[in-house]
Protein backbone atom coordinates (compact mmCIF):
# COMPACT_ATOMS: atom_id res chain seq x y z
CA UNK A 1 0.00 0.00 0.00
CA UNK A 2 1.50 3.61 -1.11
CA UNK A 3 1.38 6.17 1.25
CA UNK A 4 2.53 10.11 1.16
CA UNK A 5 5.81 10.48 3.01
CA UNK A 6 4.50 13.07 5.89
CA UNK A 7 6.11 16.63 7.28
CA UNK A 8 8.25 15.10 9.90
CA UNK A 9 7.97 18.14 11.68
CA UNK A 10 4.05 18.13 11.45
CA UNK A 11 3.10 14.94 10.81
CA UNK A 12 0.59 15.93 8.40
CA UNK A 13 1.05 14.91 4.60
CA UNK A 14 2.49 17.14 1.92
CA UNK A 15 -0.50 17.64 -0.87
CA UNK A 16 0.34 18.51 -4.15
CA UNK A 17 -1.69 21.54 -4.01
CA UNK A 18 0.41 22.51 -0.51
CA UNK A 19 3.49 21.44 -2.56
CA UNK A 20 2.79 23.36 -5.26
CA UNK A 21 1.95 26.73 -2.36
CA UNK A 22 5.35 26.15 -0.44
CA UNK A 23 7.45 25.74 -4.18
CA UNK A 24 5.46 29.33 -5.08
CA UNK A 25 6.15 30.84 -1.70
CA UNK A 26 9.88 29.46 -2.00
CA UNK A 27 9.96 31.13 -5.27
CA UNK A 28 8.45 34.40 -4.48
CA UNK A 29 10.74 35.17 -1.42
CA UNK A 30 14.16 34.07 -3.96
CA UNK A 31 12.66 36.92 -6.12
CA UNK A 32 11.97 39.24 -3.76
CA UNK A 33 15.42 39.22 -1.94
CA UNK A 34 17.03 38.70 -6.00
CA UNK A 35 15.63 41.97 -6.52
CA UNK A 36 15.38 43.75 -3.40
CA UNK A 37 18.68 43.53 -1.89
CA UNK A 38 20.45 45.97 -5.07
CA UNK A 39 17.61 48.36 -4.83
CA UNK A 40 17.88 48.80 -0.76
CA UNK A 41 21.53 49.12 -1.63
CA UNK A 42 20.99 51.42 -4.11
CA UNK A 43 19.00 53.68 -1.91
CA UNK A 44 20.76 53.36 0.80
CA UNK A 45 24.28 53.47 -0.61
CA UNK A 46 23.26 57.07 -2.34
CA UNK A 47 22.58 58.52 1.41
CA UNK A 48 26.01 56.87 2.43
CA UNK A 49 27.76 57.64 -0.76
CA UNK A 50 30.72 60.40 -0.26
CA UNK A 51 31.82 62.10 -3.85
CA UNK A 52 34.80 61.00 -4.79
CA UNK A 53 37.68 63.15 -4.26
CA UNK A 54 39.53 63.59 -7.30
CA UNK A 55 42.79 65.71 -7.15
CA UNK A 56 43.38 66.82 -11.05
CA UNK A 57 46.73 67.68 -12.95
CA UNK A 58 47.94 71.18 -13.16
CA UNK A 59 51.61 72.28 -14.00
CA UNK A 60 54.81 71.22 -12.71
CA UNK A 61 55.72 73.35 -9.26
CA UNK A 62 58.72 75.04 -10.62
CA UNK A 63 57.23 76.19 -13.85
CA UNK A 64 54.71 78.71 -11.40
CA UNK A 65 56.45 82.15 -11.18
CA UNK A 66 57.28 83.39 -7.65
CA UNK A 67 55.52 85.69 -6.42
CA UNK A 68 53.26 86.34 -9.34
CA UNK A 69 49.35 84.91 -9.94
CA UNK A 70 49.02 82.56 -12.81
CA UNK A 71 45.70 81.38 -14.37
CA UNK A 72 46.19 77.73 -14.90
CA UNK A 73 43.64 75.83 -16.79
CA UNK A 74 43.26 71.71 -16.24
CA UNK A 75 40.38 69.27 -17.07
CA UNK A 76 38.28 68.46 -13.93
CA UNK A 77 36.82 64.60 -13.66
CA UNK A 78 33.85 63.94 -11.67
CA UNK A 79 32.66 60.09 -11.63
CA UNK A 80 28.66 58.87 -10.60
CA UNK A 81 28.39 55.18 -10.63
CA UNK A 82 29.28 54.59 -14.36
CA UNK A 83 28.83 58.09 -15.76
CA UNK A 84 32.02 60.35 -16.12
CA UNK A 85 31.94 63.56 -16.19
CA UNK A 86 34.61 65.93 -18.04
CA UNK A 87 34.84 69.68 -17.38
CA UNK A 88 37.63 72.21 -18.07
CA UNK A 89 38.11 74.42 -15.16
CA UNK A 90 40.63 76.87 -13.84
CA UNK A 91 42.28 78.41 -10.78
CA UNK A 92 44.67 81.03 -10.01
CA UNK A 93 47.53 79.94 -8.35
CA UNK A 94 50.60 81.91 -6.48
CA UNK A 95 53.98 80.39 -5.42
CA UNK A 96 55.27 81.97 -2.14
CA UNK A 97 59.25 82.43 -2.25
CA UNK A 98 60.14 79.24 -0.37
CA UNK A 99 58.11 77.22 -3.15
CA UNK A 100 54.89 76.78 -1.26
CA UNK A 101 52.32 76.78 -3.73
CA UNK A 102 48.72 78.39 -2.92
CA UNK A 103 45.58 77.38 -5.39
CA UNK A 104 42.79 79.87 -5.50
CA UNK A 105 39.15 79.16 -6.33
CA UNK A 106 38.44 81.50 -9.50
CA UNK A 107 34.91 82.26 -8.44
CA UNK A 108 34.55 85.54 -5.91
CA UNK A 109 33.23 85.22 -2.50
CA UNK A 110 30.49 87.83 -2.90
CA UNK A 111 28.26 86.86 -5.18
CA UNK A 112 29.93 83.81 -7.67
CA UNK A 113 31.48 85.96 -10.50
CA UNK A 114 34.71 84.85 -11.87
CA UNK A 115 37.34 87.27 -10.88
CA UNK A 116 40.53 88.37 -12.70
CA UNK A 117 44.23 89.03 -11.82
CA UNK A 118 44.90 93.29 -12.61
CA UNK A 119 49.20 93.08 -13.49
CA UNK A 120 48.59 96.89 -13.63
CA UNK A 121 47.64 97.21 -9.86
CA UNK A 122 48.35 93.84 -9.01
CA UNK A 123 45.24 92.92 -7.45
CA UNK A 124 42.43 90.34 -8.16
CA UNK A 125 39.05 92.43 -9.50
CA UNK A 126 35.62 90.91 -9.64
CA UNK A 127 33.95 92.71 -12.14
CA UNK A 128 30.14 92.26 -11.09
CA UNK A 129 30.80 94.39 -8.10
CA UNK A 130 34.12 94.91 -7.52
CA UNK A 131 35.36 93.68 -4.98
CA UNK A 132 38.82 93.45 -5.10
CA UNK A 133 41.57 91.22 -3.66
CA UNK A 134 45.54 91.42 -2.91
CA UNK A 135 47.57 88.34 -4.21
CA UNK A 136 47.36 86.70 -0.76
CA UNK A 137 43.09 86.64 -1.53
CA UNK A 138 42.88 89.09 1.53
CA UNK A 139 39.67 91.46 0.68
CA UNK A 140 40.79 95.04 -0.23
CA UNK A 141 37.88 96.64 -0.44
CA UNK A 142 34.17 95.69 -1.71
CA UNK A 143 30.76 93.76 -0.57
CA UNK A 144 33.03 90.41 -0.82
CA UNK A 145 32.14 88.79 2.60
CA UNK A 146 35.27 86.51 2.96
CA UNK A 147 38.75 86.12 1.57
CA UNK A 148 38.90 84.24 -1.96
CA UNK A 149 38.39 80.31 -1.49
CA UNK A 150 41.84 78.08 -1.35
CA UNK A 151 41.54 74.87 -2.83
CA UNK A 152 43.07 71.92 -1.83
CA UNK A 153 46.78 70.69 -3.19
CA UNK A 154 48.64 68.32 -3.08
CA UNK A 155 52.70 67.68 -5.12
CA UNK A 156 53.62 64.67 -6.22
CA UNK A 157 56.88 64.71 -8.56
CA UNK A 158 57.00 68.05 -9.18
CA UNK A 159 53.54 68.29 -9.92
CA UNK A 160 50.86 70.31 -8.44
CA UNK A 161 47.78 68.70 -8.24
CA UNK A 162 44.48 70.38 -7.30
CA UNK A 163 41.18 69.32 -5.86
CA UNK A 164 38.12 70.74 -7.25
CA UNK A 165 35.44 72.45 -4.81
CA UNK A 166 32.60 75.00 -4.94
CA UNK A 167 31.80 76.83 -1.86
CA UNK A 168 28.59 79.10 -1.25
CA UNK A 169 29.11 82.66 -1.94
CA UNK A 170 27.47 85.25 0.18
CA UNK A 171 28.14 84.20 3.09
CA UNK A 172 31.62 85.56 5.62
CA UNK A 173 32.41 81.54 6.71
CA UNK A 174 33.99 79.15 4.16
CA UNK A 175 30.73 76.30 3.50
CA UNK A 176 31.15 73.54 0.41
CA UNK A 177 28.37 73.27 -1.80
Amino acid sequence: MYTENPIPETGKKLSRRNFFKLLSGVFAGFIVVTLGIPMFESIVGTIKKKKQRIFSKLTSVSSIPNDQPVNLPFVMTEEDAFIKNIQPENVWAIKNPEGEATVFSPICTHLGCRYQWREDQKLFVCPCHHSVFDKNGNVISGPAPRPLDTLPTKTKNNYLYVLWERFKPGISNKEII
